[in-house]
């Protein structure tokens, strides 16, 4: 039995814990015994027990200490894990010294997009940046999401060439297949009456993820659409000051505010558009979703959305940082059902691309790979 320790720091829900719990979830039993480590006493904690996938609470800082690292070390040792799989810089850092006190161990390393580049802290930037590539001598194996953010690694010497792999993130898409007609009880208890136009986003309220630029347009189109709802899905450091601009702005008729949900489907089915704008990416989840709930879809023009939407006519992008560009985009899908029509459809048939099952069989062959000492060729089998 190979016994794996999918590590990743964060006791929420995001993008990684997701990539997580499909693998830990998904991989084949009879052959990989799999353990989760996290900040314990949060919801991702509780969401792998309701799974039945194992869980180790572990703490790893973002300011690192000594003392945080040696419970993995020991726990590593005692468990005797044959791969570490790390998702993400902190839990990427703490793995890659657990590899440097264990040798034997073999490391996969994700990484979910590599967004300390977008920060405006430019020794944050430098000292990441320096870490990282001291890291790559510790780490047999990288992955990323998309082939941007693998050349990005690889121009800024964060990885090793001969040692990474792109490998596109899953979801079950089962779970969109019967896909559920809007329903007007649950619309209306959200206030939205028959007759609306809903314009949705599910995303955590941070910069990166620019709901303020819907609010804008909001603030725009409804002086001339009265029958436009925006509906904003999610929690974050930046909701209460979202809903601050939304008061400001005699907006709270217009835009409604869900927080964090877990059935998202049934707002999938609410959406005549759905919205996002966001500034920078790894490979998100919640865009796949849309495709495969088949929304037509508005998207910021950045490089990996646009990798994943492949020049498919499957959405219209914009500028995120330019109000009007998305304004225009919404217009002119309001005035054109027929063009939604058809990017609902190639949605559906985009996103058969990303199916969680073959996402997992990829990582499957990458611990492989790593095991078989250098046999990177199946790795990309």
């Amino acid at each position: 039995m190979i016994k794996v320790l999918e590590l990743i720091d964060g006791g929420f829900i995001g993008g990684g814990q997701i990539n997580v719990l499909s693998v830990a979830g998904g991989i084949d039993k009879s052959v990989y015994d799999v353990c989760v480590a996290a900040r314990g006493g949060e919801v991702f904690e509780q969401e792998c027990k309701n799974r039945g996938i194992k869980f180790k609470p572990m703490n790893m800082p973002k300011l690192f200490r000594q003392k945080y690292l040696k419970p993995l070390v020991e726990f590593v040792r005692e468990e005797k894990f044959n791969v570490i799989h790390s998702h993400g810089g902190v839990a990427g850092f703490y793995g890659r010294l657990a590899k440097k006190h264990i040798p034997e161990v073999k490391v996969v390393h994700a990484i979910h997009g590599i967004h300390y580049l977008n920060t405006f802290n430019i020794i944050r930037n430098i000292v990441t940046k320096t870490i990282e590539q001291f890291l790559v001598q510790f780490t047999d194996m990288t992955i990323c999401e998309t082939e941007s953010d693998l050349k990005t690694a690889i121009k800024i010497k964060i990885t090793d060439p001969v040692k990474s792999v792109v490998i596109n993130n899953g979801i079950n898409l089962a779970r969109f297949a019967k896909f559920p007609p809007r329903d007007e009880q649950f619309a209306a208890e959200l206030g939205i009456k028959q007759g609306d136009f809903v314009i949705g986003n599910i995303s955590r309220f941070d910069i990166q993820k620019n709901q303020r630029l819907i609010i804008k347009a909001a603030s725009i189109l409804t002086k001339k659409y009265p029958h436009l709802k925006f509906v904003l899905v999610g929690d974050g450091k930046l909701l209460d000051n979202a809903k601050l601009i939304v008061k400001q702005s005699q907006l709270e008729n217009i835009v409604i505010f869900t927080g964090a949900q877990t059935e998202l489907i049934k707002y999938y089915s609410l959406f005549d558009i759905f919205v996002f704008p966001t500034l920078w990416e790894g490979m998100p989840y919640v865009m796949i979703e849309a495709l495969a709930a088949g929304c037509p879809l508005i998207c910021s023009e950045i490089p990996n959305l646009r990798e994943i939407i492949n020049e498919t006519e499957s959405a219209l992008f914009i500028d995120p940082r330019n109000v009007n560009s998305l304004v225009e985009a919404i217009e002119k899908l309001l005035g054109d059902e027929e063009l939604r029509s058809r990017l609902s459809f190639n949605a559906r048939k985009l996103s058969v691309n990303f199916e969680e099952n073959t996402m997992v069989k990829k990582i499957e062959n990458i611990y492989k790979a790593v095991l078989e000492e250098g046999n990177y060729d199946v790795a990309i089998s």
